[in-house]
């Protein structure tokens, strides 16, 4: 069996002061021993070294959207390991950077039409009309240049998830 690649997603696993020691990625720009931040621009590195700590010193399981020096963006979710020499494992998968555009209220739209909520349960959940709901998601997909629902749907699906970690530590 052949391995896998999915393009735009990597695992990582680092140690507790954030080393590379693996990634499911071959690009010779990463090699162990680098921080896994090195690659970030400003505010997304202070933002993953803070949640970084917090997964190391409290075992709390953390989701971010960061940006690369490259100004591509990623969902990344980091939750502990038991060991100091593999203390976190990351996983990042690539995000189109016009989900920035998208309001609070959008994205939390959009993250509920990725599970697969409809409308009317949407509306529910936010206590706002349906009509609201569908006002969000005619803005989405304008703001997204996405052609029709179907194709906003399949938006959602990808890239919207609500941010949930795992939410335990993996022992090895």
């Amino acid at each position: 069996m052949s391995d896998v690649i999915l393009d735009g997603i990597n695992v990582t696993i680092c140690d507790w002061r954030g080393h590379l020691i693996w990634r499911s990625d071959d690009k010779p720009s990463w090699k162990p021993g680098d921080m896994v931040w090195k690659h970030l621009v400003s505010e997304s590195m202070q933002h993953a070294k803070q949640a970084f700590a917090r997964v190391v010193a409290l075992g709390e399981a953390a989701t971010l959207e960061l940006e690369n020096k490259r100004g591509q963006h990623s969902r990344v979710w980091l939750w502990p390991l038991e060991r100091p020499e593999i203390a976190v494992c990351m996983l990042s998968v690539m995000i189109p950077k016009e989900l920035k555009t998208l309001t609070d209220r959008e994205r939390e739209i959009m993250g509920l039409l990725a599970l697969g909520c409809p409308t009317r349960e949407i509306a529910e959940k936010l206590d706002v009309s349906a009509s609201t709901v569908h006002t969000h998601l005619r803005r989405a997909r304008q703001k997204l240049s996405l052609p029709s629902v179907e194709s906003l749907t399949g938006f959602a699906a990808r890239y919207c998830h609500p941010g949930a970690a795992p939410t335990q530590a993996i022992s090895f």
